[in-house]
């Protein structure tokens, strides 16, 4: 199948509204990427959560009305907000090509496990998993992913009951049963990132260990261990419902938060979470913690 990729170049103020824009037409996927080279996180203090210019590349299937898409987006964000747009066709082999140049086996955990795409060669480790890039979100690449992935490693899910929350192609939990997860709940609100997981979970013969799920339907046990790889908004408004997956004792790990966004997510998680020092990757951090043993009640919840 082909898709097409549009992508856009636009000021730090607008990247959230233009995101959501392309997520309500039915962007199959969205990437933000640096235009202007400031770092994020150190001061730059007119750009908030983004760069200062930031280009967007959205994947639509190939009858997509783009044409309207764009002239939304002016509309909605502003012309002069937007300072540059194209669109590219992306064929069968243009992606295939694009996945196998720049994707190869990486280890987490000194040896301890390798994520391989089906092509290539496992490098030596305790643990492999095969894992190949889809429209998912996550193969090991990104720096949350990488984050996530070296975190529970050093956790050691043995024989743990494990929430993989926005499961997107499933690396997450497929990690924690592949290093000794008793069981794995992997959940999200994209019934394609739950097809993606049940298929990854039968290619590595997990499908025993791992149940994958949509949100709104799953029922969830109390784990020891819950680890979320999504954006900050959602994690600041699922920061109560996480801590009530987890048994008192148990551990917690979220990403998908920039460094300058550090201290508003702690914030939100020091109520149920004695919360650690933060890791970094670049300008992306994990935050994680042990649940308390009480939860503290608030009015309206």
């Amino acid at each position: 199948m082909s898709w097409l990729r549009l992508y856009l170049h636009c000021s730090a103020s607008s990247v959230a509204a233009a995101a959501d824009l392309l997520e309500r037409f039915g962007a199959e996927s969205i990437s933000i990427s640096p235009v202007s080279g400031e770092p994020i996180f150190a001061g730059a203090d007119d750009c908030g959560e983004f760069w200062r210019s930031s280009r967007l590349d959205a994947l639509f299937a190939p009858d997509a009305e783009l044409d309207i898409i764009i002239a939304c987006l002016r509309n909605r964000i502003g012309t002069q907000n937007l300072s540059a747009h194209g669109v590219e066709l992306l064929g069968d082999c243009d992606w295939d090509a694009n996945a196998r140049s720049n994707a190869g086996p990486s280890l987490y955990g000194d040896h301890r496990l390798c994520i391989c795409p089906s092509w290539a060669q496992p490098l030596r480790a305790d643990h492999v998993l095969v894992l190949d890039p889809g429209l998912a979100f996550g193969t090991g690449g990104h720096a949350t992913t990488r984050l996530c992935l070296e975190w529970l490693v050093r956790t050691d899910p043995s024989g743990s009951t494990v929430i993989d929350y926005g499961c997107g192609s499933g690396v997450l939990g497929l990690a924690a049963a592949r290093l000794g997860a008793r069981a794995v709940y992997a959940v999200d609100i994209d019934p394609q990132a739950v097809s993606a997981t049940r298929a990854n979970a039968e290619r590595n013969g997990l499908q025993d260990r791992v149940q994958a799920s949509l949100a709104e339907a799953a029922a969830l046990p109390e784990a020891d261990i819950l680890i979320a790889n999504i954006l900050l908004k959602t994690l600041l408004g699922l920061a109560g419902s996480l801590s009530r997956l987890l048994r008192p004792g148990g551990r917690i790990a979220v990403s998908g938060v920039l460094a300058v966004q550090v201290e508003l997510c702690l914030g939100a998680y020091r109520p149920w979470f004695k919360m650690a020092a933060p890791q970094f990757n670049g300008e992306w951090a994990l935050l994680h913690g042990v649940r308390s043993g009480l939860c503290p009640i608030r009015r309206g919840t």
